[in-house]
């Protein structure tokens, strides 16, 4: 590396802790022994510590959250009924696989197609998770069997590892569609490797960097030919899938270019993604005032090419949408694809802060003012003022964009407009966010309690496992339900 990363983790083991600052990222990848290592030790011998680690990366949970769960699970389902109800999902979702799978296997594959791979991902590979979670819960053996199986057919084929090679279009996508998936694949591979043996486990990580490599392939062409994006949302996809890759195949140089060589790393996407009151060069609000609107709404937007202005047709009249709505922007996916993007950046820095990762004295949840937490403010007004369900609220598709002051009608009616409601199936974000930001549990618990039947949706199966969350933080002890 040219530069040495400023980049600083600590490292976290059952018998101890071990902190260690100003390394570069190969000492910071994962759990592992303490060691009588001090920090000015070479970076090899730190790199050859972490090798000999048997703990595999947490990607959506720990050890000790899992095992909560399960505790929870042994309970009266009238004590937990979100964790029952999240597990039976999860359940009936291992069941339908578990019975695809001995029907008929679905094929790996191992094409050049985005969309092609989308539909053989989510059929025959990310439900892996749910039979992975049976099998660790209920010692069910044909669940763990057809986890392994799974995961270990996919890396020998290198499934997916080929897609974008085709096509320009699909080379634009491929980061995007690999790393909105992977950590549902990664999280099943933590949970049934140590039933794996180490040849099947070798294979998986080297499967794991290779399609890591490609993310990072499709990053950089965006970087070379699609800046005229800003800050979009495919970039976050691409980070979170490169951090996987990294952390499993303890691959130094991949881990630096997500926290600090890429040119949009992980706090420069976040730094250009959210706009805050002290940045006025940000892409989304350049040239505009924002002084009627409330405090709440000033800072926290999230940029994406199907909502933000200035689009060279609104520049000149941004209140007469339709003027420019048909201009090169897409109506009613304005809400969906800035949370898509907050939930990327969140579940990235949450991966990172299971594993240790951070900057020097910063998380990565708390980058750039803490701009996550400001856009959990602005998005979650939205799930407050026109919860699910609610049906005395004004279309929000009916509503214009307005310089007037916010009128307090329901749904929301200040000028960041959408033209269409928030979407649910993200609520578990604010699960998460009640650990990271507890002085906004209030807000939070609000939100949980005004859109309580989605945190368990019927999602698309390219969203992210919502019951899964649900699971193992919908009742933990930072939880409203075990505070009351």
């Amino acid at each position: 590396m040219s530069n040495q990363p400023r980049i600083q983790a600590i490292l976290l083991a059952l018998g101890g802790a071990l902190a260690i600052a100003g390394c570069s990222a190969s000492a910071l990848i994962s759990p592992k022994p303490p060691s009588t290592s001090t920090p000015s030790d070479t970076t090899s011998d730190l790199h050859s510590q972490h090798q000999s680690s048997q703990t595999p990366p947490n990607i959506l949970f720990d050890a000790v959250a899992l095992e909560n769960a399960q505790h929870r699970l042994q309970q009266s389902p009238d004590h937990y009924p979100l964790t029952h109800a999240a597990y039976d999902n999860i359940r009936q979702k291992a069941d339908r696989f578990q019975h695809r799978v001995q029907n008929s296997p679905p094929p790996v594959y191992t094409g050049t197609r985005r969309d092609d791979y989308r539909q053989a991902a989510t059929t025959g590979l990310t439900p892996s998770l749910y039979t992975a979670l049976v099998c660790v819960i209920e010692a069910a053996a044909d669940h763990c069997q057809t986890t392994i199986d799974t995961l270990v057919a996919w890396a020998e084929a290198d499934g997916g590892t080929q897609v974008g090679q085709g096509h320009r279009d699909d080379l634009i996508g491929a980061g995007l569609d690999i790393g909105r998936l992977f950590h549902y694949y990664a999280q099943a591979f933590q949970l049934v490797a140590p039933q794996m043996s180490p040849r099947e486990q070798q294979q998986v990580q080297d499967w794991f960097l290779a399609l890591g490599q490609q993310i990072q392939t499709s990053h950089r062409y965006w970087l070379h030919h699609l800046s005229r994006e800003g800050a979009n949302n495919h970039l976050s996809r691409h980070l979170q899938g490169m951090l996987i890759a990294a952390l499993y195949s303890e691959d130094d140089e991949l881990l630096d270019y997500v926290l600090e060589d890429s040119p949009w790393n992980y706090a420069n996407l976040v730094r250009d993604a959210i706009y805050e009151e002290d940045n006025p060069d940000n892409l989304f609000r350049r040239n505009r005032d924002f002084s009627h609107l409330p405090i709440q709404a000033r800072t926290g937007e999230i940029y994406d090419r199907h909502r933000s202005l200035p689009h060279p047709p609104a520049q000149n009249d941004i209140y007469n949408r339709h003027r420019w709505w048909d201009e090169d922007v897409t109506q009613g996916v304005g809400f969906a694809y800035s949370v898509f993007h907050l939930e990327g950046l969140i579940l990235t820095a949450h991966m990172a802060e299971l594993n240790g990762l951070q900057y020097p004295e910063q998380r990565l949840m708390d980058v750039e003012n803490q701009s996550i937490r400001n856009a959990l403010r602005f998005y979650g007004q939205y799930y407050l003022d026109y919860p699910w369900g609610r049906e005395d609220c004004r279309d929000i598709e009916d509503l214009e964009p307005s310089p007037d002051p916010y009128d307090g009608d329901c749904p929301i009616a200040y000028e960041p407009y959408f033209g269409e409601n928030p979407k649910y199936h993200t609520l578990y974000l604010f699960l998460l966010a009640q650990d990271y930001y507890p002085e906004d549990a209030a807000f939070y618990e609000d939100i949980i309690a005004a859109n309580e039947p989605k945190l368990i949706p019927q999602a698309h199966p390219l969203h992210s496992p919502a019951s899964v969350f649900t699971f193992i933080y919908g009742e933990s002890s930072q939880s409203p339900a075990k505070r009351r």
